[in-house]
This record gives C-alpha cells, sequence and structure tokens, in this order.
C-alpha cells in the first residue's frame, strides 16, 4: 500500500478510535468536562481533515489513468470519490464533515460543546463507513 495513503487510513482509524470512546460518555459528562470537549473538538477536525487528505491522496495516485476533476475545495474531493464510486452513497455526509471542518477552523468560538457532542454520537458511522469504503476499495486495486 501506498505510504503517505496507509499513514493516513492510520490517522483517521487512531481519531475515530478515541472519538468513539467520547461517545461513549453521558452528555451531562461531557459538558462538564471542557478538556474532553476541546480535545474532541481537535479530534474531530483532525480526522476530517485525514479524510481529506486519503481522498486527495487516492485521487493524486489515480489520475494518471483516469479522468479525475482536480478538486477546488474540500467538498470536491468526496464529489470526484463518489463519481469515480471509490466510495458509495457518503458524498453528502461527508461533505457535510467538510463544511464543519472548516467551521472548526475558522469559526471555531461559534461552535457550543453541544453540536459537538451530538455529531460525536451521530456522525461518527461516516467516518466508520468512509473508512471501510477507502479500505475495500484500496485492497482491491492494489494500491
Amino acid at each position: 500500500m501506498d505510504e503517505k495513503l496507509a499513514f493516513q487510513i492510520r490517522q483517521i482509524s487512531k481519531y475515530l478510535a478515541r472519538l468513539t470512546e467520547v461517545a461513549k460518555t453521558s452528555q451531562h459528562e461531557f459538558l462538564a468536562n471542557s478538556i474532553l470537549q476541546s480535545a474532541s473538538e481537535r479530534y474531530l477536525q483532525l480526522c476530517i481533515e485525514s479524510c481529506i487528505n486519503v481522498g486527495n491522496r487516492l485521487i493524486a495516485l489515480l489520475q494518471v489513468g483516469q479522468q479525475f476533476d482536480v478538486p477546488k475545495t474540500y467538498a470536491d474531493v468526496f464529489r470526484e470519490l463518489e463519481k469515480h464510486k471509490i466510495t458509495h452513497d457518503l458524498e453528502p455526509a461527508m461533505i457535510e464533515m467538510t463544511k464543519f471542518r472548516n467551521r472548526l477552523v475558522h469559526v471555531y468560538w461559534e461552535i457550543s460543546p453541544d453540536v459537538i457532542y451530538q455529531i460525536i454520537q451521530s456522525s461518527l458511522a461516516d467516518i466508520d463507513l468512509f473508512l471501510r469504503q477507502i479500505a475495500h476499495y484500496v485492497a482491491d486495486n492494489n494500491l
């Protein structure tokens, strides 16, 4: 497997495991722990950025033999992955993740801990599915 791709996949797995542990905490416990909130925000940001990195790396590796459009935005990365059937039925969820990543980076002061908690509770399955679909594609295509 391509080493850069393998590294990013390992990163997603690591961040996803940490966020999955956080998801086991009650909302009350989460909201009472500012350090857990801050760590969760960061892990969520890094996890989403690693998904973007995986998509960009796959597009770069496959661009020689296929007609990929060069992504102009992070959302375009996920559009290209769907268009080329690398992922399936994940485009809307992953585009929402990129929008949330942008909020985490650029308007972080507007994001409440409640929102972080709800995303951790509801969206980790999408990241897990993304990871599984990518791993399957990479294995099937000897990347």
